[in-house]
């Protein structure tokens, strides 16, 4: 079998000079498309379950994806019919909504012609003072209305590249998607789905569906200026989630994790300082973009779940009718981060870190609730600090389409002038609305609802009965 690891760099440990720099943005970079996706991963296995239910459910506290040993098997999950359609090592929609910025980014995307002027020579300081510079050709960002696009064929028709169901569909992006308008203007419509039926019910709802979809946004600006990545988190977040306190999460998760992989937050001090700069921003800047919310962002309660002194237990992430709140999901990953920065040491090194990776992941879906969302979002956080040496073998190696995420990565770091190697994603069928598939029609996608709905009430059958219990 070939594993994920044969496809990437050596560590960054391992070199020296501008090479070091460029392995170690490169680390970060896939560090954090690939952790989130493995958090996301392993935090199905807890998913609305609480903290109780999941220390009954996997009392070793202990996941594996790929055993490594064929006689081994993966970590089975608690059966229920939220879990059945699955099997170990998949991602579920978290990953496939990272996936729709990342590929809407891909598809204009392309790399300076062999012998071509680059359009830009991008420098980048390092607390050690040395300097790092790429020479990169100007790529357009995703826009609202092409994301609009992709969420409306994802929900209809799955993630066609991958040929896979829009399982964990959230109940708000479904309605705002399905509105009328929606492909015109999704900003304006999912700011009047958010008037009419969010704002009555108060501080109830503010999901984290847009939040727990932007970290590829930190990683496509990291030669952006911060005002170009808070906009564009923004943006896109406002695409489906209207409510003042998703963006302003939205604008410091993917502001985050492009500080997180340029090195520009790496203390505990880096981090409270410019989470006061994101929030600043958004009051300054992000509540007057057009067709933004004016609507208080509770700010008090948003330093309750980011402070300094919040653990995960104060964050109670398996909260009854709560479980999905955007400040709980941005809290969950802002608490790992720092718990990461106080057990970092300078001998760290790659065994120490998939040690400390996992264990905080394992911890923080210990605590159930919408435990893949939290947990898709701190992996993109942790994997941006620690890099793709963080990332466990036996969970990487494990992970379903894990060498297919791995080449988009790698074309990433090509357009972002980090690996050698040409790409242009008119090209690359993948990056497609439709995955080059098409959509499906709407009875095809009966068919295959009908056909998983059938394996799921198979596979529930056959564990009673093999438990001895009646079916």
């Amino acid at each position: 079998m070939t594993t994920m690891t044969d496809f990437l760099y050596p560590p960054p440990s391992s070199l020296k000079g501008p090479e070091f720099h460029r392995v170690l943005l490169s680390d970060r970079i896939v560090g954090a498309l690939i952790g989130s996706a493995l958090g996301d991963a392993i935090g199905l296995y807890t998913e609305f379950l609480s903290a109780a239910e999941s220390e009954e459910a996997y009392p070793l506290k202990r996941f594996i994806l790929f055993p490594g040993n064929p006689r081994d098997h993966a970590t089975p999950f608690k059966l229920d019919h939220h879990r059945a359609p699955h099997t170990p090592g998949d991602w579920t929609d978290d990953t496939d909504q990272c996936l729709l910025i990342l590929l809407s980014f891909l598809h204009t995307a392309r790399t300076p012609e062999p012998f071509a002027a680059p359009s830009a020579l991008v420098p980048l300081f390092f607390h050690d003072g040395t300097t790092f510079a790429v020479k990169i050709a100007s790529q357009p960002l995703p826009t609202p209305v092409d994301l609009a696009n992709r969420l409306l064929i994802w929900v209809q028709s799955g993630l066609r590249p991958l040929d896979t169901l829009p399982l964990g569909l959230g109940a708000l992006v479904n309605a705002v998607v399905n509105s009328p308008d929606f492909l015109r203007d999704p900003i304006r419509v999912a700011r009047e789905y958010w008037e009419r039926k969010m704002a009555p019910n108060g501080d109830k709802l503010a999901p984290n569906g847009s939040l727990m979809r932007t970290p590829p946004v930190g990683l496509m600006c990291v030669w952006r200026s911060e005002e170009e990545t808070f906009s564009l988190a923004a943006e896109l977040g406002r695409v489906t989630h209207a409510d003042p306190r998703c963006v302003v999460a939205c604008v410091i998760g993917s502001a985050l994790v492009r500080w997180l992989v340029r090195g520009e937050v790496d203390s505990l001090g880096d981090l409270d300082d410019k989470l006061q700069e994101a929030l600043g921003w958004h009051e300054a800047k992000g509540a007057r973009m057009a067709g933004a919310v004016v609507e208080p962002l509770y700010e008090r309660e948003l330093w309750k779940h980011v402070g300094s002194k919040v653990t995960l237990e104060d964050l109670k992430l398996d909260e009854e009718g709560k479980i999905g709140y955007v400040y709980k999901t941005l809290g969950a990953g802002v608490v790992l981060l720092r718990m990461a920065f106080r057990e970092r040491m300078k001998a760290d090194g790659p065994r120490q870190k998939q040690e400390r990776f996992e264990r905080l992941i394992t911890k923080l879906v210990m605590e159930g609730g919408d435990a893949d969302t939290n947990a898709c979002f701190a992996g993109a956080l942790l994997g941006a600090l620690m890099g793709r040496e963080a990332l466990p073998d036996h969970w990487k190696n494990g992970l379903t389409h894990g060498n297919w995420l791995n080449g988009k990565a790698k074309m990433l770091l090509r357009v972002l002038g980090l690996e050698d190697g040409g790409y242009d994603g008119i090209g690359d069928i993948d990056t497609y609305p439709d995955g080059g598939k098409g959509v499906l029609r709407e009875e095809d996608m009966d068919l295959r609802w009908r056909w998983l709905e059938d394996k799921t009430r198979r596979k529930m059958q056959d564990a009673k009965r093999n438990s001895g219990f009646p079916s």
